[in-house]
């Protein structure tokens, strides 16, 4: 007769259950109905899976397994992402924690710190998900820097660029000082500071005794200014709708 613990241990049945599944290869592709296959959604490399993973990865598991129960031939693909630049900045403040930068190294070398930093963190996210019990077929895990998969990206781009659908303008983009890039709005922290209302004149040109106060929060445009722009039906400025102003620092007229 075997007793069963009064308490449940997770740790070592679930890992033992879970190494058996795997080793027997249950996740793997199976059964004789229509294919059925879902992506997993590839977390960045960055650090660990947080409770939106969690979420998110039990809904599939559920689709998942639901249709592999019904006979289809069904795949899980396991994945991570590289994540560019995130993945970027993490390895290049470890590397300034040794008085190092990606330059000192070179495009070979930083490469190679930026495989062994997938190995570490993308190695975590891996045994995350075995612990959250996620039935992936793991002998097709994928990571977006293996050198098919950027192929396949680059062949991408090419393409588009060729028949016009990518192309280079000029719009205003977030840009990084540090590592010399453009950055996504996703990748930037907005934070509320406390700011300054300038009052800025600008003398009239046929009077400059005269002047039109224009207030801002950003007087650093004051470089860029080519119009001043009045409420028309606002009484306190019809005598200078038609007129043009200085800019104070060298008199340009605008």
């Amino acid at each position: 007769m075997t007793l069963i613990d009064k308490t449940y241990d997770p740790q070592t049945i679930e890992q033992h259950w879970y190494q058996t599944w795997e080793d027997k290869h249950f996740f793997a592709p199976s059964g004789h109905g229509q294919a059925y296959c879902i992506m997993l959604p590839p977390p960045n490399v960055t650090g660990s899976l947080h409770m939106g993973h969690g979420f998110g990865f039990t809904l599939i598991d559920v689709l998942i397994r639901y249709q592999r129960m019904c006979g289809r031939n069904t795949l899980w693909q396991a994945g991570t992402d590289h994540a560019g630049i995130a993945t970027q900045m993490v390895v290049e403040r470890k590397l300034n924690l040794e008085g190092k930068t990606r330059h000192d190294l070179g495009r070979e070398s930083f490469v190679e710190k930026i495989w062994q930093w997938k190995e570490e963190s993308g190695g975590n996210i891996s045994r995350q998900l075995r612990r959250l019990g996620a039935s992936i077929d793991w002998s097709r895990e994928r990571f977006t820097l293996d050198e098919g998969l950027s192929h396949a990206v680059r062949e991408v781009f090419i393409r588009l660029y060729d028949e016009g659908l990518i192309y280079r303008g000029k719009r205003l983009v977030n840009w990084d000082p540090v590592l010399l890039t453009a950055i996504s709005d996703l990748e930037v922290t907005n934070e509320e500071e406390e700011g300054k209302l300038w009052h800025l004149r600008y003398p009239l040109a046929h009077d400059q005794e005269k002047y039109l106060i224009v207030a801002t929060t950003r007087p650093e445009t004051l470089l860029g200014d080519v119009a001043v722009a009045v409420h028309p039906d606002d009484e306190r400025y019809q005598h200078l709708i038609g007129q043009q102003v200085l800019l104070p620092y060298n008199s340009s007229k605008f």
